[in-house]
């Protein structure tokens, strides 16, 4: 029975071994989301402190934590959303609008959207918002408002 038992022990500390591999996954793909989140927060900075607003609302809403887990990481994202946006002045938001949804991906007209609403809810910055939700829905029609309602993956 000693060979037996050893063989058992061996399987157990595998199985260990790869219980503790799953558990520290998400860990590090939290870490990696918050590392993205962190870049883009910097290179969005930096494009705001050159006046880049356009190129600055853009680089915030490439590629948007959407399948995390992790709110703390799309908090953080949402914040580096709404900084770009209210650091745009009125007259750019227009333009600003038409270039994401004629010179980019019409994608990012919805994840504005989904960002605007966000930051609705949080009560803030509202005034702007509203005036980015009425150029969105002027530019791109009611469609990224009923995409931002009803998509189950939330920023």
């Amino acid at each position: 029975g000693g060979a037996g038992s050893a063989a058992r022990g061996d399987e157990d500390d595998e199985e260990e071994q790869q219980q503790q591999q799953q558990q520290q996954q998400p860990q590090v793909e939290r870490m990696g989301e918050a590392a993205e989140v962190q870049a883009r927060q910097r290179e969005v900075a930096g494009l705001l402190q050159h006046g880049k607003h356009r190129e600055a609302v853009k680089a915030a809403l490439q590629n948007p934590p959407l399948g995390s887990h992790d709110q703390a990481v799309k908090d953080m994202n949402t914040e580096v959303v709404l900084n770009a946006i209210c650091s745009a002045s009125d007259s750019e938001i227009d333009k600003i609008v038409a270039d994401l949804y004629h010179n980019s991906s019409p994608d990012l007209c919805d994840t504005l959207v989904k960002y605007i609403y966000k930051g609705l809810a949080d009560r803030k910055y509202c005034g702007v918002l509203l005036k980015w939700h009425a150029s969105a829905v002027n530019m791109a029609g009611l469609g990224p408002v009923v995409r931002a309602m009803t998509d189950r993956k939330t920023v």
